[in-house]
């Protein structure tokens, strides 16, 4: 990363962070107290933002749980986000946005975020398989009339049978297809895939499955400029999922996204590079690749995990090599102010993870 960049990056983060000291966060653009008489944000401003967003930098990433979007509590809208957060996960959104989520996840997109549809596929068609079906003759049957179990009717639906390996990898496409349709369709910036659980899907039987299933996705998501990512538990037992993925995914996959809610910089040294079970043993010609696109994460969803966000910003991996940013896990948990971390300020974990992540460095 060339100096100059990092000054340019620096002083463009020092202006974000004066405008949240200040109170003039993009939470507080929308407040219905200040439509009256408030002109957003400067030209410049906006400039300086978009320049960060598209320069280098370790990105910000969370999990957004219980979106409202436009019209609810500012804790629940992406435009409460601090503005240099780089892009979220829906977490728990399989589409169907309402018309406040959408108008919510456009003024998000135009200020430079991205967001991604998220959840655990364990099984074909998981999210996305309606209680509906129209039938070849033209008439609509729907999972009650029925009378299948909902593994039955999801099988039904998306065309597989057990036993037949041809089938489902044939539904696996179509569920992908399906998936990239949704993110075409709210213009969502592509999918988040929760591999941490087993089904029809993902499963070590056969893992050409779950991979067809990536790569139909990173073929359809190239098409619109969106992209996959994929995150699974940081822990060593959790590995072998990350053994399922195949090189090629790894390789054409934005993310790669860790649950490493826990660890401190000890932890990370062992999780990614220990000689013992860690992700360069598991995958060692691959290991490089995939940790310059690692995302290390915490949880807010106990505060008592919470400081591992913190200390995460400030690793040095021992092994000369950068990580991508951090994440945190139910990232809408830091909006309140609670006056410990920066007062006064929404927010005020996260903008201090990015401050330590992307510091200002002054000529």
């Amino acid at each position: 990363m060339k100096n100059t960049k990092n000054i340019l990056f620096g002083a463009v983060l020092g202006l974000f962070f004066t405008f949240g000291i200040l109170g003039t966060s993009c939470s507080k653009w929308t407040q219905p107290e200040a439509e009256d008489f408030y002109k957003g944000p400067s030209e410049a401003y906006a400039d300086n933002l978009g320049d960060y967003q598209g320069s280098p930098h370790k990105v910000m990433f969370g999990w957004f749980g219980n979106w409202a979007g436009e019209g609810g509590s500012m804790q629940y809208q992406l435009m409460g986000l601090p503005d240099s957060v780089d892009f979220v996960s829906l977490w728990l959104c399989y589409g169907n946005l309402t018309e406040g989520q959408q108008k919510d996840l456009k003024a998000f997109q135009a200020r430079g975020g991205r967001a991604y549809l998220c959840w655990t596929a364990r099984n074909i068609g998981e999210g996305l398989t309606d209680n509906y079906m129209k039938l070849e003759d033209g008439t609509i049957l729907t999972k009650e009339e029925s009378g299948l179990t909902d593994d039955q009717w999801r099988a039904k639906f998306w065309g597989f049978e057990d036993g037949s390996r041809e089938s489902k990898l044939a539904a696996t496409e179509r569920f992908a297809m399906a998936l990239a349709d949704t993110c075409r369709k709210y213009d969502i910036d592509g999918y988040d895939y929760d591999m941490e659980a087993l089904g029809d899907l993902c499963t070590g039987s056969d893992t050409s499955l779950i991979n067809t299933f990536f790569r139909t996705l990173i073929r359809e998501f190239a098409k619109d400029g969106h992209h996959l990512n994929i995150d699974i538990p940081g822990g060593t037992g959790w590995l072998s999922y990350y053994d399922m993925v195949a090189d090629d995914v790894l390789r054409d996959v934005q993310y790669m996204i860790w649950q490493t809610y826990e660890l401190g910089h000890s932890g990370l040294e062992s999780f990614f590079y220990s000689s013992g079970s860690s992700v360069r043993a598991h995958n060692p010609e691959m290991f490089e690749t995939v940790f310059k696109k690692s995302i290390p994460t915490a949880t807010f969803e106990r505060a008592v995990d919470k400081h591992y966000f913190l200390e995460q910003a400030t690793w040095v991996p021992s092994f000369g090599l950068d990580f991508a940013g951090i994440g945190a896990y139910h990232i809408e948990y830091d909006y309140p102010d609670d006056n410990s971390v920066m007062p006064g300020v929404e927010y005020p974990t996260v903008r201090k993870g990015i401050a330590t992540l992307n510091p200002p460095i002054l000529k």
